[in-house]
């Protein structure tokens, strides 16, 4: 009896004279990928010659694979307030049986945009983006086919599924924070506040009401943001620590009266807090310091940061729950952009009081 051998991808790339991995590649379609005309042709017609059959399971394979994959889109892994969240998404997906893939876009538009039209030709289960996002439109595209959940501050551009930070609100307990503590004359240092960066700016606009509703001259906020063109020479793991070190080093050298300062984040003020060490001032009896986000390092006893606490965990979990109710809820037939209602949710913010703030010392040029 005549047995006959499997034709493998290696017996094409043999006979077509290219590698395996562009057999692969060439029969599987990748959207990622291009070829000459000519590299495909040779491939698809060694196929042809040599009798291939290729596997009727790898496909079905494949998207079974990528429809239980969420994607997060993610600006920064040096900041723990992403990598809390990043495992928190990931603890969650995995009790279901989704996987993660994360994307670390550097704020980059480009790298960004080049990651959005590879998840345009492939079937996930969703996209999570950590931050606010400047391609609007490009999301919009993707939201008529894959759940996308964003964890930010509401974007009124984009009707997206949410978990919300109200970065007004925190911004307003803080100023009542440090109000309470007699601090009428602040610093708020921040990365840039270009307009896309919402909770940034509403920090600050929060900071401002409060200070507005106790009928303080806003001008007593002194704003230091730190220019872009600056930041791009920082080293991509250290741009938020060296803003708020190099800043307010900047405002002690100009001579201030200010008894408190904020970094945007906690990662700013704990540069805040190094630079106020290394020149020998005392943190909280010379300056009070606040940060947002509570993340492991401001709760560290020799950092003891007082900062805002907006449940960044449970805003993770809620994020794959809601793709999981999209994926649940859309029947094959329809598509996303027919459905009734986003899904929005708030976590209510609250102030974690630590030993970086105390009474306001009596007032004179530092």
């Amino acid at each position: 009896m005549t047995s006959y051998r499997k034709i493998t991808t290696k017996d094409i790339a043999d006979y077509a004279g290219v590698s395996q991995s562009t057999v692969s590649m060439v029969l599987n379609n990748r959207p990622d990928v291009s070829f000459s005309y000519e590299t495909k042709e040779k491939v698809l017609n060694a196929a042809k010659v040599l009798g291939y059959e290729k596997n009727k399971n790898n496909k079905t394979c494949s998207d079974t694979a990528l429809s239980k994959l969420i994607i997060i889109m993610c600006p920064s892994l040096s900041n723990l307030y992403y990598t809390m969240l990043i495992h928190s998404i990931t603890e969650q997906a995995n009790k279901h049986g989704y996987s993660i893939f994360i994307a670390p876009t550097l704020r980059n538009p480009t790298l960004e945009k080049h990651y959005l039209n590879m998840y345009s030709n492939l079937k996930v289960a969703g996209i999570i983006y950590l931050y606010q996002s400047t391609l609007v439109s490009h999301i919009k595209d993707l939201v008529s086919s894959t759940p996308v959940v964003l964890i930010s501050d509401k974007n009124e551009d984009l009707d997206l599924d949410s978990v919300e930070l109200n970065s007004h609100k925190t911004g307003y307990i803080i100023g009542e924070h440090l109000l309470s503590l007699g601090h009428k004359r602040v610093a708020y240092i921040s990365t840039p506040l270009l307009a896309h960066e919402i909770p940034r700016i509403q920090r600050l606009n929060g900071l401002k009401k409060s200070f507005s509703n106790h009928n303080i001259d806003i001008d007593n906020i002194i704003i230091k943001n730190e220019d872009i063109k600056n930041t791009t020479q920082y080293p991509l793991d250290k741009t938020e620590y060296l803003t708020g070190y190099n800043l307010t080093k900047k405002l002690l050298e100009e001579k201030t009266d200010v008894t408190a300062i904020i970094g945007t984040n906690d990662m700013i003020a704990i540069g805040i807090i190094d630079a106020l060490a290394e020149m020998n001032y005392k943190v909280p009896n010379d300056f009070s310091v606040c940060g947002f986000d509570n993340t492991l390092l401001s709760s560290l006893q020799k950092i003891s940061l007082t900062t805002v606490d907006h449940a960044i965990e449970d805003k993770g979990t809620e994020a794959v729950n809601i793709i999981l109710k999209k994926i649940n809820s859309k029947s094959s037939s329809s598509k996303l952009q027919n459905r009734s209602c986003i899904m929005r949710l708030e976590y209510k913010p609250f102030l974690v009081k630590r030993g970086s703030t105390s009474i306001a010392r009596i007032t004179g040029l530092y």
